[in-house]
């Protein structure tokens, strides 16, 4: 029995102690593991000593202690073996729990971190197993463990629920292995979350499900980010539709080898080709690249990818459809890997290019206009004062050659008068210019006009010249100056002559076309669009160089050799479209020719029947009619007052309106008023003829003047049948003037 109580007493003072003082970092070992212990020691003191009891022999001492002896020595010896396999054995034990425990500790912070919970889902229980991960993710005001469905079920969005439950049903019935399945929930604190849930099931011997395991993720962050990166694309989507342009990404890690690696759809509006297309043949782009351009875009990309910065670069290509477009290269280059990457957009540019041409061409016009009207405001100034200085001399010159001379002597003033003459052209040819020239517009057929010219063109054309008309039958009538147009004609033609060295072949044609408001923006012409009526000259001579087409209609401008030509030709039959509502193109080609294009407006009027001439230039005779003369310019007016005392009129001169109007008051028999426009004092020529013709309605009066906008000018006492004559006069045309005025008196 004392053995009993001592093997007892270990253990149990064993255990005192560890009471009283416990050992730091003593492994956790669980109670049944000490349990197993206390009892294995209780077995092993016992049972040697049971076993030794037997064989003790009464009445002998030794041989009573000598077995106890043994049985103590052999007991202690199993005890300490026993005793290490089991402490070995209850360390490993508290090991395995420590780690379990921590294991569990662990992945339940990683799965709350995570956004993971964990639910167990047993055969006939009313609901499953949320751990704390489920818990605080679904916002639960309770401690983990089994949570019925009628707790849970509100929690479900209202649309999922019946899916859920037909899910839930069939991973019960049907024996599903795994699944996986997303819904919504909505937290206690009225949240809304996006979890989705995957399952495993296990079965038992018979195969039916016994337990439904599974993990539920928020996946709530991942769905906003979701749905943020698809607004962003959606938003990219958008903007590459409507940017007028592509994007384009290239691996040009081999210079020589450049890859396409992306090309966006909008593509095909620029070049005519297909993202599919031009990826699987990326070689189409260099091929509808400006050949002359490639070079220098290759040689400005790899400088950029050299320094890692960022190219901006325009070029033109011609698309699929041959039309030429404008594109604008941003690229920005960056090393991925190794690689060299550019990625870029290209901008069609083809309409600011047009815009900022269009823009170009205004300022250029504008220049030129600018120019125009100063040489315009200068040559009209002048040739009011020169025009007055010829009609001194035309006008003599014509006085003297009337008197008996002898022919050498007549032949030096017809001489004199053919210079005065061209200088009173030369002038013309500049207020032309300045578009200031007299027009006196009527209907014409342009074919009649072409054919009469033609004959005396064959006496002004070399034989080597061939000259060709096709002339359009049913062509409309136009309006225009007709002795302006048939200088524009001649000039045109004589340009060609000269192109041509005097061999090659001239063409002269009419038709009928319209214009439209695209080709005049295109043109930048001031026209109204409408029908109108073209006349083309031709030749097939050298053509005209690019250098110098931007210049041939500025005035003086000439490239014939010194002496030869005015410069003014071509900027005169300018001058005359303008004025006449018109234009003028021209085309020209090297080695082919050049084409000069005048466009007539139709005439709104039908074309009438000639007129002949009321008087012969002969037979003027004044018959002692009166007429008062009003001119500031003492050398013209002598000059007026002799021609008309020659032809036998009564000649009252004065020398301002207001003189003139007195005069009239004084004796107001006079049969005509021939006037200056400009002169000095209150009452110019205009006035002069208002402030008479209130008294005196029926006065015919003749209206002379230098400047050529004043020669044409209508109202302010101006009537549309007054006569207006453009200094120099000739006499026959003066004395004309004169009769015609004085026929139609009716007072």
């Amino acid at each position: 029995m004392i053995g009993v109580f001592m093997n007892l007493a270990i253990p149990a003072v064993g255990l005192a102690v560890s009471y009283l003082r416990p050992l730091q970092n003593w492994p956790n070992i669980p109670k049944t593991e000490i349990g197993y212990l206390v009892a294995g020691f209780s077995v092993l003191h016992i049972l040697p000593l049971l076993f030794l009891a037997g064989t003790i022999e009464s009445g002998n001492p030794y041989a009573t202690f000598a077995p106890i002896a043994l049985g103590f020595i052999v007991s202690g010896a199993l005890s300490i073996l026993v005793t290490w396999q089991i402490v070995n054995f209850a360390i490993r034990a508290a090991n395995n729990t420590n780690q379990t425990a921590e294991m569990a500790r662990r992945l339940d912070l990683a799965m709350r971190a995570s956004g993971v919970g964990l639910f167990v889902q047993e055969v006939g229980e009313p609901g499953p197993y949320y751990d704390a991960g489920m818990i605080a993710m679904l916002g639960l005001n309770r401690e983990p463990g089994m949570v019925p469905y009628s707790e849970l079920e509100p929690l479900f969005h209202p649309d999922d629920l019946k899916r859920v439950r037909e899910e839930m049903r069939n991973a019960w019935t049907e024996g599903q292995l795994r699944g996986k399945s997303d819904f919504r929930a909505i937290r206690k604190d009225g949240t809304l979350q996006f979890i989705r849930t995957t399952w495993v099931t296990e079965l038992d011997a018979k195969g039916s499900v016994k337990r439904v395991t599974g993990i539920n993720s928020d996946m709530t962050d991942i769905r906003d980010a979701e749905h943020q990166a698809r607004n962003s694309r959606e938003r990219l989507a958008l903007i590459a539709e409507k940017l007028p342009g592509a994007f384009v990404d290239y691996d040009i890690t081999e210079w020589d080898k450049p890859k396409l690696m992306y090309i966006s759809p909008k593509c095909v509006d620029i070049w005519g080709y297909t993202d599919e297309d031009l990826l699987a043949n990326p070689s189409l782009l260099a091929q509808m690249h400006d050949p002359k351009d490639l070079g220098p875009f290759l040689k400005a990309v790899k400088r950029a990818s050299e320094t890692i910065s960022p190219i901006h670069y325009r070029y033109m290509i011609t698309s699929r459809d041959g039309h030429s477009r404008w594109l604008d290269f941003h690229g920005d280059f960056a090393t991925e890997d190794g690689r060299t990457l550019v990625k870029a957009i290209v901008l069609d540019a083809t309409r600011e290019v047009q815009l900022q041409q269009k823009m170009e061409k205004e300022r250029e016009i504008s220049r030129r206009a600018q120019k125009n009207e100063s040489i315009g405001q200068l040559t009209g100034g002048v040739a009011h004062d020169f025009n007055n200085l010829l009609a001194v001399i035309l006008g003599n010159l014509e006085l003297l050659r009337d008197d008996e001379k002898p022919s050498a002597q007549k032949d030096m003033i017809d001489a004199a008068i053919s210079a005065t003459l061209r200088g009173a052209d030369l002038t013309k040819n500049m207020l032309a210019f300045a578009r200031q020239a007299p027009l006196t517009p009527v209907v014409l057929d342009l074919n009649n006009v072409v054919r009469e010219a033609k004959n005396w063109m064959a006496r002004a054309m070399p034989e080597s010249v061939e000259i060709e008309t096709s002339l359009l039958a049913g062509l409309w009538p136009i309006e225009a100056d007709r002795s302006s147009l048939e200088s524009a004609l001649l000039n045109l033609a004589l340009n060609a002559r000269d192109a041509m060295n005097g061999h090659g072949k001239l063409t002269i044609e009419t038709a009928n076309v319209r214009i439209d408001e695209t080709y005049l923006d295109m043109r930048q012409e001031e026209m109204a669009p409408g029908r109108y009526v073209m006349l083309a000259v031709s030749d097939n001579g050298p053509g005209i160089a690019a250098d110098v087409i931007g210049s041939i209609f500025e005035p003086f401008f000439t490239t014939k050799p010194p002496g030869v030509g005015s410069g003014l030709g071509l900027s005169m039959t300018v001058g005359f479209m303008k004025q006449s509502a018109g234009t003028v193109q021209v085309y020209t080609e090297t080695g082919e020719g050049t084409t000069f294009k005048l466009y007539f407006p139709v005439s709104k009027s039908e074309l009438e029947e000639p007129v002949k001439p009321l008087l012969d230039d002969n037979q003027a005779s004044g018959r002692g009619k009166k007429i008062l003369v009003a001119e500031d310019e003492d050398a013209v007016r002598a000059t007026l007052v002799t021609i008309l005392e020659l032809a036998g009129y009564h000649v009252t001169a004065t020398v301002s309106g207001d003189m003139a109007f007195t005069a009239f008051e004084a004796n107001p028999s006079f049969d005509l008023l021939l006037t200056d426009i400009v002169m000095p004092g209150k009452l110019q020529g205009t006035g002069l003829a208002k402030a008479l013709r209130e008294r005196w309605p029926s006065l015919p009066i003749i209206f002379m003047s230098g400047y050529a906008s004043e020669a044409t000018v209508h109202g302010n006492g101006l009537r549309p049948e007054d006569i207006r004559l453009m200094k120099p006069v000739q006499r026959a045309e003066l004395l004309a003037a004169v009769v015609k005025a004085a026929g139609s008196i009716k007072r």
